[in-house]
């Protein structure tokens, strides 16, 4: 069976969610360069930085809640491309999807703590409650992101293997870049060196791709049963 699509659907719309949460995604680190307050320093220090860069850090929440959200349309879109070319039960597309939407959480839940900092810092004057809360808001994507995306990536990879349905040399990138993220997750875990940004990076790298395959995948797509 082939699904064509026309010039617009929602599909092809959800498929391009990826490229979108990363551009949004990418928006925010960009946003937070540019800042100085350092939940890494004293507590007042923090909440006097941050106090006048308000607005900064309050776009840094809006771009990570729009991301996430972008994130979980993209998800629901992979998984579907997924059991199409897998057929039912359609197994590993579940084991993709699950781990995609809770990335999707990250991603909300740093924007929730981000703006939870704002908040205690400007609000109730809670100078430790702010500065942990952004410590959590930075946190969370970096320590989070290489266990959650391996599991993705890999059952990705096995569907591809198992269908056929990506061109070979996506299949074989995401398999290596699957080990990859194991790899890279112990090192960080257990080595000296600081991983986290890189293996995000990686991660963004990996979405856009997707994204612009699943975009030009929907010209026309063949069923694994091949009814017509």
């Amino acid at each position: 069976m082939k699904v064509r699509r026309g010039r617009f659907t929602w599909e092809t719309l959800g498929a391009s969610a990826g490229i979108w949460a990363v551009l949004w995604l990418t928006i925010g680190y960009a946003i937070v360069a540019t800042t100085v307050a350092d939940p890494g320093s004293a507590d007042a220090d923090y909440v006097q930085a941050l106090v006048a860069e308000r607005m900064k850090w309050e776009w840094v929440t809006l771009v990570r809640l729009v991301g996430g959200a972008l994130v979980l349309w993209f998800a629901g879109t992979l998984a579907g491309r997924l059991r199409m070319v897998e057929g039912e039960p359609g197994h590993l597309a579940g084991a993709a999807f699950g781990p995609a939407v809770v990335w999707a959480g990250v991603w909300m839940l740093s924007a929730l703590f981000n703006s939870s900092a704002i908040l205690l810092a400007t609000g109730s004057g809670d100078h430790a409650g702010a500065r942990l809360a952004a410590l959590l808001a930075r946190e969370t994507p970096l320590v989070l992101t290489a266990s959650v995306m391996f599991t993705v990536l890999l059952a990705t990879a096995l569907a591809a293997r198992k269908s056929g349905g990506f061109p070979a040399s996506y299949t074989h990138g995401t398999s290596f870049l699957a080990i990859a993220f194991l790899v890279l997750a112990v090192a960080d875990c257990y080595g000296s060196w600081n991983l986290s940004a890189l293996i995000v990076g990686l991660a963004f790298t990996w979405t856009a791709v997707t994204s612009l395959l699943l975009v030009r995948g929907f010209d026309a797509v063949d069923s694994p049963q091949g009814a017509s």
